[in-house]
């Protein structure tokens, strides 16, 4: 059963976001401590992100129950379930400062630090799984093998929500330096005989995959899902690459990204309309057959 979900899922996760870097000032007023002063203060200056506003949203709208994982980059969609009453959730990362940073602003969720590649959970432990930007930057074969490990702790007739981006051709895309510390794997990044288009310095450190609409069943679909929606959308205008182009100064103006970021998806058939240079993200509910 799901609680206390009213107005437009983005609106609700700009609230929350809200919510906790206040939880986060007062605290630090009464004498507990600013932790991490940069998480707060970026909860209440940026509370979505340009994509956010579509890839958290719509996972949001879902009805959610039960034992829930957060497989996911942000920690603020299990938090505001949580907080509405939707499902129990525990929520991994592979970074500590990740989750050191979500344990200071919000203590009462479930954080663990651990590998989408070798969840430390028993078989059949959830009811449902939630993975929202992450799969796309596992390097090598590790997008399938965590794709496997999520079939396996999700219970028969369980659900996982997934997000991903993808691209008209599939793409890597590399850094010169490494985004994620010592997490971020380094080449070689792709499998053989993938021949995708690199993007950044091809010597680069791994950062993220960019799939086409066959690269999504090969390398993600391998097990017998039960694939229930499937939805694509592209950016109207390049709000994102703006945004973060423009940073730090532009996160003084995050919150007015509300003013656009609502409408600025538009929905497409697949990745084959993604025009050049951009990427879309798709939607994906799939259930493990009961």
């Amino acid at each position: 059963m799901t609680t206390g979900r009213r107005g437009p899922a983005w609106l609700r996760l700009i609230a929350h976001s809200h919510r906790l870097g206040a939880r986060w000032l007062v605290r630090g007023l009464r004498g507990r401590g600013w932790t991490d002063v940069r998480g707060g203060v970026y909860r209440m200056l940026v509370p979505l992100e340009p994509w956010r506003f579509h890839e958290l949203a719509r996972v949001a709208r879902e009805p959610v129950s039960g034992d829930c994982l957060d497989v996911s980059s942000p920690k603020l969609l299990p938090s505001l379930l949580a907080h509405e009453g939707a499902g129990s959730w525990v929520a991994i990362d592979i970074l500590p400062d990740e989750i050191a940073r979500w344990r200071a602003l919000d203590p009462a969720l479930d954080l663990r630090v651990a590998d989408a590649r070798a969840l430390p959970f028993a078989d059949a432990s959830f009811d449902t799984v939630v993975c929202v930007s992450v799969i796309e930057h596992v390097a090598g074969d590790g997008d399938a093998t965590a794709m496997a490990e999520i079939w396996r702790v999700l219970r028969p007739g369980g659900v996982l929500h997934l997000t991903t981006n993808v691209t008209a051709r599939p793409t890597e895309v590399r850094t010169a330096r490494p985004v994620y510390g010592d997490a971020d794997p380094q080449p070689p990044a792709t499998m053989p005989g993938e021949g995708v288009v690199t993007d950044g310095p091809p010597d680069g450190a791994f950062f993220e995959r960019r799939y086409d609409d066959a690269g999504l069943t090969r390398r993600l679909l391998g097990l017998p899902w039960t694939e229930e929606a499937r939805e694509y959308v592209r950016e109207r205008l390049p709000v994102h690459r703006l945004f973060f182009a423009a940073r730090p100064l532009s996160f003084l103006v995050g919150n007015l990204l509300a003013l656009v970021c609502p409408v600025n998806f538009r929905r497409i058939r697949g990745s084959a309309d993604v025009p050049g240079g951009t990427h879309g993200v798709v939607y994906l509910r799939l259930r493990r057959p009961a």
